[in-house]
C-alpha cells in the first residue's frame, strides 16, 4: 500500500492527497481505517479533520495538525475564504457550456435533492473544459460546501458524474467506472496562523480526468 502523498506541510496543517475508497472520518454501516487513520499511523502521530471530501473522491484535503489550527480553519470555510476547485468526468455535456448553479439542496436523506423550498442554499460554479467520447470533462468551483453538492448539481444538470449510480448514471456496454469521478484538484487559502497563502494543485491518476 502507498503511502499517502503530502502536499503541504507545516507545524499547524497539512494538505494531502487523499486516494480513493476511504472515508476521512468514521460513517455509520461503514467500516475499515479512515484517512486520519492512516495519517496517524504513517505519520506516526494523530491529525485532526477540517473539512471532508466523499468516500470515492480523491485529491486535495486539509487537515490540521493541532486543535488550534482546526478551530482556526473553521471560519475559512464557513465564509468560503477557501478556493477549491474540482475535476468532473460527466455523462452528456451540460448546457449552457459554463455557469452559476445556485440551488436549495435537502441533505436528510441518503441522496441529496436539489429542492424549490426549505433546504440549504448551494452555489457551484463550473465550465465545460473538454469532451471525452460521451462524457464531458468539467471544471467545477465551489462557493459553498455541501455534501455531495456537485454531484447533487451535476444530477440536477442531467449529466450526472460518470460512475455514480447513487445520482443517475448508468453506465453503456464497454464502460467502466470504478467510483464517481470527482478529483479535489486545487486549493487555495490565506494560512489562519501564518498569515501565508497555500496553494496546491493535484494531478488525477485517471487520464480522462486530466485537463
Amino acid at each position: 500500500m502507498m503511502r499517502i502523498r503530502i502536499l503541504h506541510e507545516d507545524d499547524h496543517l497539512l494538505v494531502v492527497d487523499k486516494p480513493a475508497g476511504l472515508l476521512v472520518v468514521p460513517a455509520d454501516q461503514k467500516s475499515g481505517p479512515t484517512l486520519l487513520d492512516r495519517l496517524a499511523a504513517e505519520l506516526g502521530y494523530p491529525v485532526l479533520a477540517v473539512h471532508r471530501i466523499d468516500e470515492g473522491t480523491t485529491g486535495a484535503i486539509v487537515v490540521a495538525r493541532t486543535d488550534a489550527a482546526r478551530v482556526a480553519m473553521e471560519p475559512l470555510f464557513r465564509e468560503h475564504l477557501v478556493q477549491r476547485s474540482y475535476l468532473a468526468l460527466v455523462s452528456g455535456t451540460p448546457s449552457p457550456s459554463a455557469g452559476i448553479i445556485k440551488s436549495q439542496l435537502d441533505e436528510s436523506g441518503d441522496v441529496v435533492h436539489v429542492v424549490q423550498r426549505g433546504g440549504r442554499t448551494a452555489i457551484t460554479r463550473y465550465a465545460i473544459l473538454a469532451r471525452r467520447g460521451r462524457m464531458s470533462l468539467v471544471h467545477c468551483q465551489l462557493e459553498t460546501g455541501r455534501r455531495n453538492q456537485i454531484r447533487a448539481h451535476m444530477k440536477a444538470l442531467g449529466c450526472p458524474l460518470a460512475g455514480d449510480r447513487k445520482y443517475g448514471f448508468r453506465a453503456r456496454p464497454g464502460e467502466s467506472f470504478p467510483r464517481p469521478m470527482l478529483h479535489s484538484w486545487r486549493l487555495q487559502f490565506r494560512h489562519p496562523m501564518l498569515g501565508t497563502e497555500v496553494r496546491v494543485e493535484v494531478s488525477p491518476i485517471e487520464p480522462a480526468l486530466r485537463p
